[in-house]
């Protein structure tokens, strides 16, 4: 397996969150606060890609997606809308 190139950046997030994923590292709950929030990254990554896609494939039909329509998944989902990302 290659190595990965890593690069520092600096986050700010609220610092209740910051303190949350500190106790979840110190508990044993990931390697360190960098690999947290790398797999969190990775995640949101892997989402918003598939949403990409997913909105492509219904323009390629003709259908338009309307925030309601991500509105009404959420609900029946059960999941709080992603902040700073268009529905």
């Amino acid at each position: 397996m290659r190595e990965v190139r890593k690069e520092r950046v600096t986050v700010t997030m609220p610092a209740d969150d910051a303190a949350a994923v500190r106790r979840f590292v110190d508990a044993g709950g990931a390697e360190s606060v960098s690999a947290y929030v790398a797999e969190a990254v990775r995640s949101r990554l892997a989402r918003d890609r598939a949403l990409l896609t997913l909105n492509e494939l219904y323009r390629r039909r003709g259908v338009r997606l309307d925030p309601e329509h991500h509105a009404w998944a959420r609900a029946v989902l059960g999941v709080a809308p992603a902040t700073g990302t268009a529905s």
